[in-house]
């Protein structure tokens, strides 16, 4: 590999780094390789197949026994692809109340806590799956929807779906 600095030729050691770039300061990761120039002294951390590396942290965050830290509130959102205005309007809660749990001015309460893990646990990153259904969702009285399923190719397909 080619130094981007100098273009000269960078030599890769595996190394132990605790690393912020993942916007989480409490993770040490093993065995990272990270690519150093001898002439200019450039230094290139690498991370292989980081949709991977997020997937797990976010795992290990949602099984966590006490409440998101602000900056576990963060990662998370960042990880759904979300930002601060589409977490609140999503939750049911003010931007403002996402910016002081992600700053650690106020401490996330139980019930937004444990909606954003099952959100974390439940998302279908496919294109198909549009979360801005949440967005629509009204205050009125809730009325039985008739749903129509057909079975196409030993699958399930909705074919229909009407409010009473």
């Amino acid at each position: 590999m080619k130094c981007f600095e100098c273009g000269a030729e960078m030599v890769e050691k595996k190394e132990t780094i605790k690393d912020h770039q993942l916007g989480l300061p409490n993770v040490v990761l093993k065995n990272v390789p990270v690519r150093y120039c001898k002439k200019c002294d450039e230094r290139e951390v690498v991370f292989p197949q980081i949709t991977r590396l997020h997937r797990l942290l976010a795992k290990a965050l949602i099984m966590k026994k006490s409440r998101l830290a602000g900056l576990e509130v963060r990662f998370l959102r960042k990880y759904l692809g979300w930002s601060s205005s589409d977490l609140a309007h999503r939750i049911g809660v003010q931007p403002e109340t996402i910016s002081r749990w992600e700053n650690n001015h106020e401490p996330i309460g139980v019930v937004p806590d444990r909606l954003l893990r099952l959100i974390v646990c439940l998302e279908k990153r496919v294109n198909s799956y549009n979360t801005k259904v949440l967005d629509d969702i009204s205050d009125a009285d809730p009325k039985p929807t008739e749903l129509r399923v057909s079975i196409e190719k030993e699958d399930y397909e909705l074919v229909g779906a009407r409010t009473q």
